[in-house]
């Protein structure tokens, strides 16, 4: 089971970071992360609010449904590349995830900001495509909103270390109905537990300042930020 900081601790100089189109992040963390990753990628129309938070991305990747004329003009204008994918299987943050492994594979981890708000279906899609994220890069992928992280937990488990005080809040989403979950330092064990429902795992607590979670499948974990 790998060891880990949880995300918030800071945003990664070395990091690509994948704008989307929900509500534009406004608490110091994520917006950190906008500021000092390495890379920007902005879905579709997302790019106006990268430059409207201060920041001209690297790369606009979607499906171009939500770029007008004037939009297309004025990325060209600012030398920003516009990489269209037409496929309607997938979204515009799945294209951007998929840009970001292929032009900038070497840059780890992925952190996505701006998944969330707006449409709640859009949002509750997009937490769940973590896993199958995770799974094309080894695991080293996030979603910061202004509330907290989503992190997927791939199998066989992880553990969280420095979370900084006893008692912080933790929810733990199951994809499958089938999964089989052990945990340590968590107020209510994960043992035993039948996670047939996507609410069972949720609203449980941090004994100490760190965590496990060992799964037989793909899962995702919530922590709010401090």
């Amino acid at each position: 089971m790998s060891a880990t900081m949880t995300s918030g601790a800071g945003a990664c100089r070395q990091e690509t970071a994948i704008l989307a189109a929900g509500d534009p992040p406004g608490h110091a963390i994520p917006l950190a992360h906008f500021r000092d990753a390495a890379r920007l990628i902005a879905c579709d129309g997302a790019w106006r609010m990268s430059l409207a938070l201060g920041r001209v991305p690297d790369a606009v990747v979607g499906d171009g449904d939500s770029l007008a004329d004037a939009d297309r003009a004025e990325l060209a204008r600012l030398g920003v590349p516009l990489v269209l994918d037409r496929e309607q299987e997938t979204n515009d943050l799945c294209k951007a995830f998929r840009h970001a492994r292929t032009a900038f594979a070497e840059a780890t981890p992925i952190v996505i900001l701006g998944a969330t708000g707006r449409r709640e279906d859009h949002a509750i899609g997009n937490v769940f495509h973590l896993p199958d994220f995770a799974a094309a890069c080894g695991g080293n992928v996030s979603m910061v909103t202004d509330h907290g992280t989503f992190e997927p937990i791939l199998p066989p488990g992880r553990s969280w270390k420095g979370l900084g005080r006893p008692g912080r809040a933790v929810s733990v989403f199951a994809v499958s109905p089938a999964t089989v979950m052990s945990s340590e330092g968590l107020a209510w064990p994960l043992d035993g537990v039948r996670l047939d429902t996507l609410w069972r795992g949720t609203l449980n607590r941090v004994v100490g300042t760190s965590f496990a979670i060992r799964t037989d499948l793909p899962a995702i974990l919530y922590l709010p930020h401090e």
